[in-house]
């Protein structure tokens, strides 16, 4: 493949996407009109007089959600409850990820948010910068079940826009069957960057031929957590493009060394792996030591296994933490809500009841509340307990977890499916190192001037 070739191309694939974007913003998914043009009054929703609560006035509340069906009974079951204790009624609406975010797109666009709603840390920014979702910040106290600390990490700009719904972040999964099998010690809990890459190499020199330490690196995902790391650079930031040719050569360099060494699988097998799947998960296969995997999706690899017994690790630290750790689920309330503060009160209560708690269980994660997980602690399953050993893993003062990072900016979503085509050109050999920085970052900037 040449570079210039598909340098020229893609140029104007974005100057054509820029063109069609101009023309149909108006129906874009989480687009609106100014709040302060809609309003129609000088005081919100829920301050006009007259405001009653839903349960003085007999008006039911909404409450939106996406899910499976075990999420959706355990929720249901949940609103029932708050009903009986509070009297409040709750009109609820749940779908899978795909159709609720096309209704979410025709609510946002007809300023008809629901009350309460899930959202997602990859669409969060999208509507807060559309004036969709309510400014919680006085309306919402949640101190009494987080830290203040961890409650200022999911404010924009000061301002709280949605409540946390579980525990989460990224680190690393193992199988102590296996390295005792192959006579490698387990990783070092809090290991930086060198030390795991120390670790890797030697435990190269143990395996067999198609069993490797760790994965490849050539995805986005993959770069921006090294560079978070590190260097506690957002690559992507807002419009801002913070990709520099010494980061995008000094990260390549790194995993072709590797590849050349034959800590990381060749091209091929890389390529060939499929997440959580039992035959070709690069882990459950037992062709990778080290897998890189999510808090709630350690239970689903643990099940995968029943026969390993399996161990946890931060992802590799460096100067400015080990792999994010937060929430990546919110619940929000709807600008236009007439009913904010008694939305705030209902998600309060889910966060923090313990018979909700015990109700909902672990259908969106692990409890951000310590006395709720308590309370389910002892019917989770030896998976689930997996994950809160790493999240604690993560979240600790050796540590200390980054922000999440990976809600990519709409107009970058084409720049970051090149960014990883060009990491499997270059790991297949079809374009070297330079040729793909020269390429990312052309197209990088191109978007980013649009932009300014």
């Amino acid at each position: 493949m040449k570079a210039t070739k598909k340098i020229l191309s893609v140029l104007l694939a974005l100057v054509l996407a820029l063109g069609l974007a101009a023309c149909s913003s108006a129906e874009t998914p989480a687009a609106s009109a100014d709040p302060a043009e809609t309003a129609g009054a000088e005081e919100s929703p829920a301050e006009s007089a007259g405001a009653e609560s839903p349960a003085a006035s007999g008006e039911a509340m909404t409450f939106t959600w996406w899910g499976s069906d075990t999420r959706h009974e355990a929720t249901e079951q949940a609103v029932n409850l708050y009903t009986e204790q509070t009297g409040v009624q709750i009109d609820i609406e749940y779908s899978a990820w795909d159709g609720y975010w096309e209704r979410m797109a025709v609510l946002a666009a007809s300023n008809a948010m629901p009350d309460v709603f899930q959202m997602d840390a990859a669409y969060i920014n999208t509507y807060i910068e559309n004036g969709q979702l309510a400014d919680l910040t006085d309306m919402l106290d949640l101190s009494p079940i987080m830290d203040e600390s961890e409650i200022e990490n999911y404010k924009v700009d000061g301002k709280l826009y949605g409540a946390p719904v579980g525990a989460n972040g990224t680190g690393f999964v193992y199988s102590k069957t296996m390295l005792e099998e192959y006579g490698i010690p387990e990783p070092t809990e809090g290991w930086t960057w060198d030390e795991m890459l120390a670790w890797a190499r030697d435990a190269a020199t143990k395996l067999p031929d198609g069993v490797y330490p760790i994965t490849d690196g050539y995805s986005y995902e993959s770069m921006q957590n090294y560079v978070e790391t590190n260097y506690g650079i957002k690559l992507l930031d807002g419009d801002a493009f913070n990709l520099t040719e010494e980061l995008y050569l000094e990260y390549f360099n790194l995993y072709a060394d590797l590849r050349e060494e034959g800590v990381v699988p060749k091209a091929e097998e890389s390529l060939s792996f499929v997440e959580l799947d039992p035959l070709s998960d690069s882990f459950t296969s037992r062709k990778v030591l080290l897998r890189q995997i999510n808090v709630g999706n350690v239970a689903s690899l643990a099940d995968m296994m029943p026969d390993d017994e399996l161990g946890v690790v931060n992802f590799p630290r460096g100067e400015f933490g080990g792999g994010w750790c937060q929430s990546t689920m919110f619940y929000c309330v709807g600008a236009n809500s007439a009913h904010q503060q008694e939305a705030c009160d209902l998600i309060y209560w889910i966060l923090s009841d313990v018979e909700a708690g015990t109700i909902l269980g672990t259908v969106r994660g692990l409890p951000v509340s310590d006395e709720v997980y308590e309370a389910i602690e002892p019917n989770l399953t030896e998976g689930e307990r997996l994950g809160m050993e790493m999240y604690q893993a993560i979240n600790n003062d050796v540590v200390t977890g980054t922000p999440y990072w990976a809600d990519t900016p709409s107009a970058y979503t084409s720049w970051v499916s090149e960014f990883n085509a060009t990491g499997e050109a270059i790991i297949l050999g079809e374009m070297s190192v330079e040729e793909g920085c020269t390429y990312v970052m052309t197209i990088g900037q191109q978007v980013a001037s649009t932009l300014q």
